[in-house]
């Protein structure tokens, strides 16, 4: 999966400046599981579950193994996770799973109508976050298409319509209804199967990464690109 880079073997320099942007050949390949996501090919499927509760709010917060972590097999002992805490991540992570089911949903049969049959979505971050950003889209007779572009044809095609009634979006006042669309092309659809491969908080530890992965809306499944060039938006890899 993701080519990571480890900042915890960064010597930060004596004048607390900002240590040099890694360069791509220090950047280490970690298949999907390495990393903490699912092994490869990631199914999807059209189906959405029973509409779980809305848990209440939860202030405990949980500490994260960081990568390296995982990849040692050491986890956090079970008394920094009280009961409370664990029922409350399980309500949460119910209601993520219902809504990414209802935006694959919606989504997938949407592109289809289009003739998508391939999305190939590039990803990035560390730290604090990760990233998701349609690269683009390819239809079945090999035409490719680009985020702005597929945005313009999911509004002609009132896709906001479908969003709105299957109540993953709602109308921004003020926002036309295709710079809604394009947000939604560019960043959201991306960031649920990038979580789908990568694992809910992607990106949260001591390392930048980037990488890319193709949805394959016939299949219905999400594979890593273990070739991806380094192209960011939110990290910077020295040239």
């Amino acid at each position: 999966m993701p080519f990571v880079f480890d900042q915890t073997e960064i010597e930060w320099p004596d004048d607390e400046s900002d240590p040099p942007s890694p360069r791509a050949n220090q950047f280490v390949y970690l298949p999907p599981p390495e990393f903490g996501g699912a092994r490869e090919p990631v199914h999807f499927t059209l189906d959405i579950p029973p509409e779980p509760p809305v848990p209440g709010p939860v202030t405990p917060a949980i500490t994260r193994p960081s990568l390296w972590d995982r990849l040692w097999g050491r986890r956090l002992p079970t008394a920094q996770v009280t009961p409370a805490v664990k029922t409350a991540a399980e309500a949460w992570a119910a209601r993520e799973v219902f809504t990414r089911q209802r935006m694959i949903a919606i989504t997938v049969p949407a592109l289809r109508e289009l003739g998508v049959q391939r999305l190939y979505c590039r990803y990035d971050g560390g730290n604090d976050e990760g990233f998701s950003w349609l690269d683009s889209a390819t239809l079945h007779d090999g035409t490719r298409v680009d985020a702005d572009a597929l945005a313009q044809r999911l509004t002609e095609q009132r896709f906001l319509d479908r969003l709105v009634a299957g109540g993953v979006m709602n109308r921004i006042d003020g926002t036309s209804e295709r710079d809604q669309i394009a947000s939604f092309v560019r960043d959201w659809m991306c960031t649920e199967w990038a979580t789908l491969l990568l694992g809910r908080g992607y990106g949260t530890g001591e390392y930048v990464m980037y990488g890319a992965f193709v949805v394959d809306l016939d299949a219905c499944s999400v594979v890593d690109d273990p070739r991806a060039d380094p192209v960011t938006s939110n990290i910077e890899i020295a040239r």
